[in-house]
């Protein structure tokens, strides 16, 4: 395999353990999935690390993974860093990858530097890191990865040593999903099949991620596609304030909130758009796997989502937080279904030319093999 080769010169065996303490498998965790499954025919040996009962921890029971699930009690649990600094010890580390943030990037900071490790850290968000955790990308790890260029030039911009300072894309692994399944499960979703356009929205319900912008938009939409359905994928502290938004609005009949689902992906290609409007995104994992099912994206012009949505060839772009701009893009592609087919067939090849699975592998497998000889 592509990884296999990528660890070609590796100076020795490296035992490397990765650290992802989210509970569920949101974007960041589902490319440690990625990246753990493409790395089984590495030179290396891999091990995970996870909060104990997460989601992560049942899958890699389940797929063979070697893991040791650890109790995570989230950033103030300082306990942790004891539970890791010995987890680490048993394993016998080498390097520690850390893909958690939320203390996690500071706690495995600590941990590597008690144990005299390597430690690289990966960073998915688009916001302006703390003074203690700059300082660590340039002194305390050996590497940063970051998965978008947005990400690293405002690391950059904010005083990270751009010597310690990779940027690694994020990826999908998308596999061709049956049309008339992917309409069966959309139509389990909306209780009864589609009559119109349906625009799903795929995010967590939390404020950057701008759920609010799509329903302000929504009665406008209406006027010219009363059929027009509205599903929200995904699950978050801020859904009782926005189902009282859509009562509010009268809109009941026209949303609705499809909580997380692990068969999302088999669903997509039903879709007719995928509207983002998000305040800040790193890069943004379901727009490349809509575009991956050919699903043309609307959004805002924020973070990373620049570099999966080309404006005007594979979705379109609009500043943010501009619900008119917003309201008359998504119309315009609503009005115009041989457009939705162009940009939903230049979103399957951008995707496949960019964001593949095995790139992202193989830079990492790079990476690990370049500390090894570094740290040998």
């Amino acid at each position: 395999m592509a990884a296999a080769a990528a660890s070609r010169y590796a100076v020795r065996l490296v035992n490397i353990v990765h650290l992802e303490l989210g509970r569920y498998v949101y974007g960041g965790a589902e490319q440690v999935r990625y990246l753990l499954r493409g790395l089984r025919d590495d030179a290396h040996q891999h091990t995970l690390i996870c909060s104990a009962g997460s989601d992560l921890h049942r899958w890699a029971e389940s797929a063979g993974q070697p893991v040791v699930a650890l109790t995570f009690g989230g950033e103030h649990d300082l306990a942790f860093v004891l539970r890791l600094i010995k987890a680490l010890g048993v394993l016998n580390a080498d390097l520690l990858h850390v893909h958690s943030r939320r203390g996690a990037d500071w706690m495995g900071a600590l941990a590597s530097w008690r144990l005299g490790i390597p430690a690289v850290l990966s960073r998915r968000v688009d916001h302006v890191p703390g003074r203690w955790l700059r300082w660590l990308m340039s002194a305390g790890y050996a590497r940063t990865i970051a998965i978008s260029q947005t990400i690293a030039d405002l690391l950059v911009l904010h005083g990270v040593d751009a010597e310690r300072l990779l940027t690694i894309h994020s990826s999908v692994h998308w596999q061709e999903t049956d049309e008339a399944r992917a309409r069966e499960l959309l139509t389990d979703v909306l209780g009864s099949p589609s009559r119109g356009p349906v625009i799903g929205v795929v995010a967590q319900l939390i404020e950057r991620k701008g759920h609010r912008f799509v329903i302000e938009a929504l009665p406008a939409w209406l006027r010219k596609t009363p059929d027009l359905r509205v599903v929200f994928f995904g699950r978050g502290p801020l859904r009782a304030e926005l189902e009282e938004q859509v009562r509010a609005a009268g809109l009941q009949a026209h949303v609705v909130f499809a909580g997380f689902r692990d068969d999302l992906d088999a669903m997509l290609r039903a879709l007719t758009l995928v509207v983002h409007p998000a305040l800040r995104e790193g890069l943004g994992v379901s727009l490349l796997k809509a575009a991956a099912a050919g699903v043309p994206v609307v959004g805002f012009r924020a973070g990373g989502v620049t570099e999966v949505v080309v404006d005007e060839h594979t979705g379109l772009l609009v500043p943010t937080e501009d619900v008119l701009a917003l309201t008359a893009a998504v119309a315009r592609l609503l009005d115009n279904p041989p457009l939705r087919l162009q940009f939903g067939d230049n979103a399957r090849h951008h995707v496949a030319d960019t964001f593949s699975a095995s790139v992202m592998v193989q830079r990492h497998a790079a990476l690990y093999d370049v500390l090894a000889q570094e740290h040998a």
